[in-house]
């Protein structure tokens, strides 16, 4: 009776649209809806990277029609970015940087979204082919992003086949934080360090590990320290660069370092007015540019040529992934939500903890000396503690081959 009556105001082919899901109702295939019941949003589906041929297009416009500013003759690196090396850069954006490989390149890991807390969240889920391998957390900072852990993330999964033992095995996960690359960007404010590391805890139990180490550097620090309290329980070790500010309590009062005088505007901009500044980034790709390049090569052990340490490819490959994903505001508003939202605890971390002070060429947050060790140890269980003799604020992109020996060593008694 109820097909007739609709089949009277209805075209033929919706008749038999509904009458299939009623069909479906009466055997209780859609019982979801029956019972109110949503469907899950816990599942871990496929992501591959794939930008459009449009989005490539309209970027070559924009650094062809760039209106690069005035510089004082000689000036290096002084008031910033060098105008000269940028223009280099840029001419090798524009002519010979391919992005398609890069890509590719990146898609040869294996990548996956997950909702979490309304979130959908980017991660590399990288597993050893040793099933007994430890699972490790990697958490970058700012300015980078999940390509900083891509040449230690091979010889992490699979030692042997890099000429290592099994002994050293691990499973990796490689998160982009809310607000950075292809992650969702947070819709309501309060996204802090302590409300990011909700979002590992809850990863690495979808994932079905009950126990786990972590490194993390920059921000991903911050949100490690919050982690080991909250996932004490699961988190077997935490391995950090820099320990997370500590090395910097221990620089005597009254004597600023060379980057509180001249290297900290960035944080001033992005801890207040970030989305002031955030137009401009997201707008010229060359600006964008400009704005990370300066970091990588304040922040990085060199002999004042940055290609010494990084390739151009390697460069713009982390650019291309905040200018694709529009991401350099949220990611850089993560300043502002920690400065706003909750304190830095001062409960200390018990869970067992390694430092590695690299050198850094733009100030002594990486100090590995006694005194800096005594802070250390007022807010950390330190079990292990590495002067390295080179690398700096991304070392497992500078110096990987040291980077992985210091996180293999730490862990080889954890697991």
């Amino acid at each position: 009776m109820l097909t007739t009556q609709i089949s009277a105001t209805m075209p033929k082919r919706c008749v038999r649209l509904v009458g299939f899901v009623l069909m479906l109702l009466i055997s209780g295939t859609v019982a979801l809806v029956l019972t109110g019941q949503s469907p899950s949003n816990e599942a871990v589906l496929p992501f591959t990277i794939n930008i459009s041929d449009d989005t490539l297009s309209d970027l070559q416009v924009r650094i062809h029609s760039t209106r690069f500013p005035d510089e004082i003759p000689n000036s290096d690196w002084d008031y910033g970015t060098n105008r000269t090396y940028l223009q280099e850069l840029v001419k090798y954006w524009q002519e010979e940087f391919d992005w398609r490989a890069q890509e590719q390149r990146l898609n040869k890991f294996n990548q996956y979204k997950t909702n979490i807390n309304g979130l959908d969240i980017h991660f590399i889920h990288q597993r050893s082919p040793h099933e007994d391998a430890m699972p490790l957390l990697l958490l970058n900072g700012w300015p980078s992003s999940i390509d900083e852990y891509s040449k230690v993330t091979g010889p992490l999964t699979d030692p042997v086949r890099y000429g290592g033992s099994a002994d050293h095995a691990f499973h990796v996960v490689i998160p982009s934080m809310p607000g950075y690359g292809f992650s969702d960007k947070p819709r309501t404010s309060g996204f802090d360090t302590q409300r990011m590391s909700e979002f590992w805890v809850t990863l690495m139990s979808r994932l079905g590990y009950t126990k786990y180490g972590t490194h993390a550097s920059d921000w991903g620090s911050g949100v490690a320290n919050w982690l080991a309290r909250k996932d004490a329980e699961h988190m077997v070790g935490l391995h950090l660069i820099g320990c997370e500010g500590v090395f910097r309590s221990a620089v005597p009062l009254g004597k600023p370092t060379d980057m509180e005088v001249d290297g900290f505007g960035y944080v001033e901009i992005q801890s207040t007015k970030v989305q002031t500044i955030g137009y401009g980034l997201a707008d010229s790709p060359v600006g964008l540019a400009a704005w990370i390049i300066e970091k990588y090569h304040g922040w990085s052990d060199h002999d004042g040529n940055i290609e010494h340490t990084y390739t151009k490819d390697e460069l713009l490959t982390n650019i291309m992934i905040y200018w694709l994903t529009n991401s350099i505001t949220s990611a850089s508003r993560l300043y502002y939500e920690s400065r706003h939202g909750t304190p830095r605890s001062t409960d200390p971390i018990t869970i067992p903890v390694g430092c590695a002070g690299f050198v850094e060429r733009y100030d002594q947050r990486a100090r590995t000396d006694d005194e800096a060790r005594t802070a250390a140890e007022q807010r950390y269980n330190i079990v292990r503690w590495t002067e390295m003799p080179r690398g700096g604020h991304f070392p497992a992109l500078e110096q990987p081959d040291l980077w992985l020996d210091d996180v293999r060593a730490f862990f080889a008694d954890l697991r």
